[in-house]
């Protein structure tokens, strides 16, 4: 054992932390605090937007390079590429409607006029077949009714012929003559 160095106090009072006060509040110590490393950046945002952009870019690739078969798979997609504009050839300025039959006979009690033809592409690109409409017209040349259907085919490729086939049930007597036409005026 080792006696303590003379000028040492004999007595250390010991001050609990619930008494102190600033003026007898242990000295700090100016001391560098750890390093600590910034969190890691991580990649998945990155990657996720590079996926999200590879997936709009097939999307849309698939919808330009495909656009005929989407629109014969599903033919209410042709309004929307109408809207973009451009993508698939929807005036009927190559279509020919031709071979039109009207007959007229009874159905149940009721007078039915069944109507069918044929649509041909002329042109050297496939063509969306826009909406039909029937007009019938009476002696003086007034439209006395009319309606309008889709095809059988919603795209016909390069000298395709699709079919078409509509009915009207008791259509007015007096009609003198039919007139098939495209809706958007071709």
């Amino acid at each position: 054992m080792q006696a303590p160095p003379a000028d040492q106090p004999r007595r250390v009072d010991v001050v609990s932390p619930s008494m102190q006060t600033p003026e007898n509040t242990p000295p700090r110590f100016n001391l560098p605090a750890p390093y600590i490393p910034p969190p890691r950046r991580r990649r998945s945002g990155r990657v996720a937007l590079t996926v999200a952009a590879a997936l709009v870019v097939v999307v849309v690739g698939t919808g330009y390079f495909a656009r005929t078969e989407i629109i014969e798979a599903w033919p209410q997609a042709k309004r929307v590429y109408d809207l973009i504009g451009g993508l698939v050839d929807t005036s009927a300025s190559t279509l020919d409607v031709g071979i039109l039959q009207v007959v007229r006979q009874p159905v149940g009690g009721m007078d039915m006029l069944v109507l069918q033809g044929e649509i041909t592409n002329r042109g050297e690109e496939a063509q969306a077949v826009p909406p039909l409409q029937v007009t019938l017209f009476d002696a003086n040349d007034q439209g006395v009714m009319f309606w309008t259907f889709a095809s059988e085919q919603a795209v016909l490729q390069p000298g395709e012929t699709g079919r078409f086939r509509t009915q009207a049930i008791n259509p007015p007597r007096g009609f003198d003559r039919t007139a098939v036409s495209f809706v958007d005026g071709g």
